[in-house]
């Protein structure tokens, strides 16, 4: 099955290191985070929430991916003439079954040599292959309707999936010693945008579940699958001081 290309936001946080194991380049860690653990319905694409829904809303308590993959690629200018350029390209591999609630879980450590980067670009792959029967990417959570009416709900996706996410225009000089981490967010309110209230509340039951997969309840999973397949807008964060933030 085709993999599912997800682009996602980026934050991009510089943190100074009292000492570098390289002098003169600078490391670069993977988090992947599950952001908007709480918020009510509906959601359009923009993420903006309907002010008259605030009693009806979802709360994730659980959100895991299996990282089969990280690969890194970068395109390298010159320090001296800014013009002349060599790609790199690093990959990490997996698997590693992530809890993307827990903020201190880093995949990958790549090395950033001094230069321009007019772009970074990270593809995180997801392989069914590596999953042993497990998701690839799951959620597990509480829907409460208009009625105080509350039933769990579950999202499984079995197939793979691939996302990547770019950083453009990084300077690393030959000084920095800097360690960067890139924090790719998923925002789960976004993951159900567009998906209206009569869809969940009218949604196939089972075991008392709302369960959106592949075989179950199919339009709202396909809504899910067309939301994490659109590119969300980056957040950049540049730290300076010594210590990790």
């Amino acid at each position: 099955m085709p993999a599912i290309l997800i682009a996602l936001a980026l934050g991009l946080v510089a943190c100074k290191k009292d000492t570098n194991t390289t002098p003169g380049y600078s490391t670069l860690d993977i988090k992947i985070q599950a952001l908007n653990k709480s918020y009510s319905l509906p959601v359009n694409n923009s993420g903006t929430k309907s002010a008259s829904a605030d009693s009806t809303f979802i709360t994730w308590d659980t959100a895991r991916m299996i990282v089969s993959r990280v690969k890194y690629e970068a395109e390298l200018n010159s320090l001296i003439t800014r013009h002349d350029s060599i790609k790199i390209s690093y990959e990490w591999n997996g698997p590693l079954e992530i809890n993307l609630f827990d903020t201190n879980i880093s995949i990958g450590n790549f090395i950033l040599q001094p230069g321009y980067y007019d772009e970074i670009e990270l593809k995180v792959n997801g392989s069914k292959h590596d999953a042993g029967g497990k998701p690839i990417f799951y959620l597990h959570g509480i829907y409460t309707m208009n009625d105080t009416t509350s039933l769990p709900i579950i999202v499984i996706v079995n197939e793979d999936i691939m996302f990547k996410t770019e950083k453009d225009s990084v300077e690393v000089t030959a000084t920095d010693n800097s360690d960067f981490t890139s924090i790719i967010q998923l925002k789960l309110d976004l993951l159900l945008a567009d998906i209206q209230i009569p869809a969940l509340d009218n949604a196939t039951l089972t075991n008392g579940a709302i369960l959106i997969s592949a075989d179950i309840n199919t339009e709202l999973y396909q809504i899910i699958m067309r939301n994490l397949a659109r590119k969300h807008h980056s957040k950049h964060h540049h730290h300076h001081g010594h210590g990790h933030s």
